[in-house]
């Protein structure tokens, strides 16, 4: 009984493994080269990103009317 565990345990894991790999295969063979369901042996693709763009200046009137709206907070506080 303890080998028919065993073998159980073994088709249990088996089934789902070689079904992927047989899909795999599958779209392999049917032209996909990127999408395939298991991770191939290519490199990932290279991310070019773009260097962060420069902060903007503020404009003398923003800050002057963030000045203005936190007076009343300061006079709270």
């Amino acid at each position: 009984m303890n080998a028919l565990h065993a073998y159980a345990l073994l088709v249990a894991i088996a089934v789902p493994v070689s079904t992927l790999a047989g899909l795999n295969m599958w779209l392999y063979l049917q032209g996909e080269r990127d999408t395939l369901l298991l991770p191939g042996v290519l490199g990932w693709p290279a991310i070019r990103l773009d260097p962060p763009a420069a902060p903007e200046s503020v404009p003398a009137r923003a800050s002057s009317a963030v000045a203005a709206n936190e007076e009343p907070f300061q006079l709270a506080a």
